[in-house]
């Protein structure tokens, strides 16, 4: 029997990501979930957005980067697609072979979907990147998915559920300590913050990883 891992934010660093599958011995008995930004500021987000692609026993989310990014693409104009707001355009056309993928890439990221529902040993969880309240309502509003940071702060999440999210860096939760970023827990038990800050390093930032069967953590940082 396999298990079942979570991350988040994973932000174009695929070396941390290669190096985190090979810690925890993933296979393909095993499932892994990640909630969103896997583009953005680190330096190989195709790298990130292939492997993850090419694994059929890992189920992507949308984080607000990749909707930001497709909605971006296609709304600009070929000629006007300079200035993006982080480093993944300039990454991807500068390379040419990822550049004539990017279309491919835009498809993929607009695919992933916002939340998941996962049973497991007894419990319920519940999966999003920022906030995992809008998959209660019959009216699910999209950017409450991706950008909500208030579930977080009110750390009261979803009666009866364990919500898991990233989007906000466990480092910021708790102050900006000295040590090391870890996996972040609300006093009740009902939320889990899985996103460690992998492209912060300077902030103690690592990249996350939490199996739901053991409970066990795991981190990957820069060497």
């Amino acid at each position: 029997m396999g298990y079942t891992y979570v991350m988040s934010d994973i932000h174009g660093m695929a070396h941390l990501l290669r190096a985190m599958l090979e810690k925890i011995g993933f296979s393909g008995e095993d499932r892994l979930y990640i909630l969103g930004d896997m583009i953005d500021r680190g330096p190989d987000p195709a790298g990130v957005m292939d492997l993850v692609a090419a694994h059929e026993n890992i189920t992507a989310l949308r984080g607000n980067h990749e909707d930001t990014f497709a909605q971006w693409y296609e709304s600009t104009p070929p000629e006007e697609r300079t200035g993006y707001f982080y480093n993944t355009w300039d990454v991807l056309q500068n390379d040419p072979v990822k550049r004539e993928r990017i279309p491919e890439y835009v498809s993929w990221m607009k695919r992933l979907p916002l939340y998941k529902k996962v049973k497991m040993d007894g419990s319920c969880y519940l999966m999003a990147h920022a906030s995992t309240e809008e998959i209660m309502r019959m009216w699910k509003r999209k950017d409450n998915f991706l950008w909500d940071t208030s579930f977080i702060e009110r750390g009261t999440g979803v009666p009866a559920y364990i919500s898991i999210v990233g989007h906000v860096p466990t480092f910021i939760l708790r102050g900006y300590p000295d040590e090391p970023a870890t996996i972040w827990r609300s006093l009740n038990g009902r939320i889990i913050d899985v996103d460690c800050g992998a492209a912060f390093p300077s902030r103690g930032g690592r990249l996350g990883c939490l199996c739901l069967e053991t409970g066990e953590e795991f981190y990957q940082m820069e060497a």
